[in-house]
């Protein structure tokens, strides 16, 4: 009798997705994956719907481990993380250990990001310009936003941007650049950094006045226990520490996204061609299907691959599933590309969160990221753009603010929940552009008509067009200012007046004011920017004597301080202003190290 694979399992539900599985390589491997994650995600849901989850980090004491099993950071997830533990040992000779439940250093989705964003890698001391530039697979002339326009009541407009995720990265050789440094590095004591791959997190330990535990099982089912001064949460979208952190609810959106990376697509300027010159940022070719507005990206890579994705925005409580759009994805890709002599490498797959939630007025909790010694970051943070979800440009933007941060909480040991919960992306612009992330939340029949999600997008297309690329850059990147955002407000009910109606329609009263606070917030922003740039003269020639007697003398206020300044230094950056000269931009001054009996390097 004919056992049948997990693949033919599969063929009478997602027919489309067997076929093609079947023919990519390691396809059953990538089906466990996209299986487990599956599940991991709709446990998520189920958390946050009951508002139960499994407590996985906890206050308790325990013996006192070896000095080979003690670092001075852990990272749980081996993605985006390892930029991060690349910086804080090459830069700030700290031990690290780095471990994750499949390969340290895979990843599931292919990177894009501009040049200039691509500065902080140099600015953060983690690549030389030439280790830089081995990374980049091509970089584009222009990228569009073409949203579907068959029944929309407004006139089409397509959306160029320049210096938008225009280059794209080889992301698998650069996590393997970040490993190699991390092996390659020694710690202030002399000890290596450890890279564990297949390695499960079970919970943690916390003694908030000592240190973190850390428990994780091997691929044998052998448990092994970790310390470290901090422990830093980069395992994704289903992290069951953010989980634990935001009582099961730690995402306000979710883009589940799907795709592949494949060759052999025909080459030319049409529409079902690839253009080598040019991403497609979002396209939309349909109006709403299930429910769910499909958006597709298109990036080519190196030599003749491209990277394809097609998604769609939910709220994080709705049921998704990436096997239904996997299955549409192979359905669907041939009316988008021409596949006729396609040979696809690899599957791409993922749940890309946001996590922006609006604190109001009248709430005193926000989204937290943080416990004592714990520090969420990336997916498990989950403050990216809320149009293009990108989070590897949102790692990377923040990278060098938040390892200089990290490297003062640990000197000063300013570690406490209250400390660390303040060392985060920047969410001022995120949080204020999520509302437009929820206009291309599809809706059913009743609600709206099939094609409101590509009308919408159509007026905003045009707004941002006749703002100008500058503007244009600028949202899309996190970085538009809030004289700029409230131009883009005011501007598209000249152009489209049911816009306030559909806003009432699409966000609830509590999601309004909380925009509006959002927006308040972003102004408060431009007004404490205008501050720094007075005093930034002053700010530079403060002895750094006087600032390292702050530090001593009172820990958090010297944290809160280098919080706003570097929040302020890292606006400065995006304007391409002359970067401030600070003491906080500047290597360390020797310290003690977090651990007894190691003491740390001059210099």
């Amino acid at each position: 009798m004919h056992m049948q694979t997990p693949i033919e399992q599969l063929a009478s539900q997602y027919p489309h997705l067997a076929q093609a599985f079947a023919r990519i390589p390691q396809g059953e491997i990538h089906l466990k994956r996209l299986h487990d994650l599956n599940t991991s995600w709709q446990q998520l849901l189920l958390s946050g719907s009951q508002r139960k989850y499994t407590e996985v980090v906890v206050t308790e004491t325990r013996p006192v481990l070896p000095a080979q099993d003690t670092f001075d950071i852990i990272y749980a997830g081996g993605g985006l993380n390892l930029l991060n533990a690349a910086v804080m040992t090459q830069r700030y000779a700290l031990r690290v250990l780095v471990f994750d439940r499949f390969t340290v250093g895979a990843v599931h989705r292919e990177w894009n990001i501009s040049r200039a964003e691509l500065q902080e890698l140099l600015d953060c001391g983690l690549l030389t310009r030439a280790e830089l530039e081995s990374v980049i697979l091509c970089e584009y002339q222009d990228g569009f936003v073409r949203f579907h326009a068959a029944h929309i009541q407004v006139p089409a407009t397509e959306l160029h941007l320049k210096d938008v995720l225009n280059i794209a990265i080889d992301a698998e050789k650069l996590t393997a650049l970040c490993v190699k440094k991390i092996q390659e590095h020694q710690s202030a004591t002399g000890r290596t950094n450890l890279i564990l791959h297949h390695t499960t997190f079970e919970r943690c330990a916390v003694q908030p006045a000592q240190h973190v535990c850390v428990d994780v099982r091997d691929a044998a089912g052998s448990l092994h226990s970790y310390g470290a001064q901090l422990l830093i949460d980069g395992m994704g979208s289903t992290s069951p520490i953010a989980c634990q952190l935001n009582c099961g609810r730690p995402f306000s959106l979710v883009c589940p996204t799907v795709g592949t990376v494949a060759r052999g697509y025909k080459a030319g300027p049409g529409s079902r061609e690839i253009d080598t010159t040019r991403g497609e940022v979002l396209v939309s070719t349909e109006d709403r299907r299930h429910d769910r507005q499909l958006i597709w990206e298109a990036f080519p890579g190196k030599e003749d691959q491209v990277a394809i994705y097609l998604f769609y925005y939910a709220e994080a409580g709705s049921q998704v599933d990436l096997f239904a759009l996997f299955d549409d994805f192979f359905a669907l890709l041939p009316d988008y590309k021409d596949t006729s002599n396609v040979e696809v490498l690899k599957p791409v797959y993922g749940f890309i969160p946001a996590g922006y939630n609006i604190t109001l007025p009248w709430q005193q909790k926000q989204k937290i990221l943080a416990y004592d010694r714990v520090l969420s970051l990336g997916d498990a943070a989950a403050f990216q753009s809320p149009l293009t979800f990108c989070g590897f440009g949102s790692y990377v933007r923040n990278l060098q603010r938040i390892t200089t941060l990290l490297a003062q909480a640990l000197e000063s040991k300013s570690l406490r929940a209250r400390d660390l919960n303040r060392i985060r992306a920047s969410e001022a612009v995120p949080a204020v552009s999520g509302a437009f992330s929820k206009f291309m939340i599809a809706h059913s029949e009743k609600q709206e008509p099939a094609w409101q999600v590509n009308e919408t997008f159509n007026v905003f297309c045009r707004v941002l067009q006749d703002l100008g690329p500058q503007v244009t850059n600028d949202f899309f990147k996190d970085r538009i200012g809030w004289l700029d955002y409230t131009r883009v407000v005011l501007n598209t009910p000249r152009y489209y007046p049911p816009i306030y109606k559909l806003a009432l329609t699409t966000l609830s009263p509590a999601e309004i004011i909380g925009w509006i606070s959002a927006w308040l917030q972003l102004g408060g922003q431009a007004v404490q920017y205008q501050l720094y740039s007075l005093l930034r003269p002053r700010l530079r020639s403060l002895p750094g004597a006087a600032r390292r007697w702050l530090r001593r003398r009172s820990p958090v206020t010297g944290l809160r301080i280098a919080i706003w300044e570097e929040g302020m230094a890292q606006i400065a950056r995006a304007r391409g202003e002359q970067r401030p000269i600070t003491a906080t931009n500047n290597y360390p001054p020797p310290m003690r190290s977090y651990w007894p009996s190691i003491k740390w390097p001059p210099g």
